[in-house]
């Protein structure tokens, strides 16, 4: 088995055995980004970020969207399960916002992260709780799950303490962020202990 999503608003569940989509899940809007649990062992979920701003939740058991999440203003365009916690799930938006959630509590959300740790969100609502100066429009946890490392319209990498959602204050800016990016999801470890 494996997932694949495109701008045709669909996530599709394919049998590698025929080479067919098992089943197909349609949505709304564009789908940016879709993730399955890498150690779930309780649950089936396949997370998934469309046009709307909200996560909505694809049960494979079951065959239906079963649950969603609310609390981003605009495009959900990265999601990660957390590979520590099958139940956590970080997502990236338009609105410049990375929210990390629990999906088995009704309130759901459980932070959003601020890039300045609560000291500029204070004297500006606008800035309040921001990951990036623009969207977010990529996110991956590290092999470990200590860390998250989202990519933003800012030009920005940001490495995030995914425990206590504390911007780490390393982050790399220019031109080589895209390419730092994709190379970090496949070699990316997370910073030895001093």
């Amino acid at each position: 088995m494996f997932t694949s999503s495109s701008f045709d608003k669909t996530l599709k569940i394919w049998d590698t055995n025929v080479l067919q989509p098992a089943d197909t899940f349609s949505f709304d809007g564009t789908v940016y980004s879709h993730h399955m649990s890498p150690v779930a062992t309780k649950h089936t979920l396949i997370a998934v970020g469309t046009k709307s701003p909200k996560v909505q939740l694809c049960d494979l058991k079951s065959g239906s969207c079963c649950h969603i999440l609310q609390g981003h203003k605009q495009e959900v365009l990265a999601v990660s399960w957390s590979p520590r916690h099958e139940y956590v799930l970080a997502t990236a938006s338009a609105d410049s916002r990375v929210k990390l959630w629990d999906v088995r509590r009704a309130s759901g959300c459980l932070s959003t992260l601020d890039q300045h740790n609560g000291e500029k969100s204070q004297s500006s609502s606008e800035a309040a709780n921001t990951a990036h100066d623009g969207r977010v429009n990529g996110l991956c946890y590290t092999s470990d799950g200590l860390y998250l490392l989202t990519i933003g319209t800012d030009h920005r990498m940001r490495l995030w303490n995914s425990s206590t959602g504390e911007n780490t204050l390393v982050s790399v800016q220019g031109s080589l962020v895209m390419l730092l990016l994709a190379l970090s999801i496949f070699v990316f470890k997370s910073p030895s202990p001093k």
